[in-house]
């Protein structure tokens, strides 16, 4: 009686030892992308700067301390505002890519997509301005200003940080 008890007792232990040991699988580290042009790649595969749009439009609408109808006619039309800058920015670093010839062609589209930029501005500044007051117009794009300097601070002090402890 006294073996079969020990026995048991040393297929228990042995049993409980192998749980715990399989039980702590180590997960192979998460494939990070090498270089600049892969996370750009990744990053426009999963639906780009969301993340980054998201926190912009908290941001702006903290400062601007709209009520509820101001919110539901600004934002879409925000959203549009900010989708037109993106596409005009695309084009203009199409242009810029060395892909393209240099000349007197690239210039005139460079000037082109910039005179683009301020005239989408103005339009967009008279939809706001038919939603929200002058004042707060204005503190839109200071707010977007203030994001994006704050968004660059934070990137600096994240890739300082990186390099300061590898």
């Amino acid at each position: 009686m006294y073996k079969l008890a020990k026995h048991i007792f040393i297929i228990f232990l042995f049993l409980g030892i192998c749980t715990k040991s399989f039980g702590q699988v180590v997960r192979p580290l998460l494939r990070r992308p090498q270089n600049f042009q892969e996370r750009v790649i990744q990053r426009r595969q999963n639906g780009g700067n969301n993340r980054i749009e998201e926190v912009r439009e908290e941001y702006i609408n903290k400062r601007l301390n709209m009520n509820a109808d101001q919110g539901q006619r600004f934002w879409p039309v925000y959203r549009r505002y900010r989708q037109a800058l993106k596409e005009i920015l695309q084009k203009k670093r199409a242009n810029n890519s060395p892909d393209q010839p240099n000349g007197k062609d690239q210039i005139d589209r460079e000037l082109y997509y910039e005179s683009e930029l301020v005239n989408t501005r103005k339009y967009y500044t008279d939809e706001f301005l038919k939603i929200l007051a002058p004042e707060k117009v204005s503190l839109i794009f200071k707010s977007e200003r203030d994001f994006n300097d704050e968004l660059i601070k934070q990137l600096s002090e994240r890739s300082e940080a990186i390099k300061n402890n590898p």
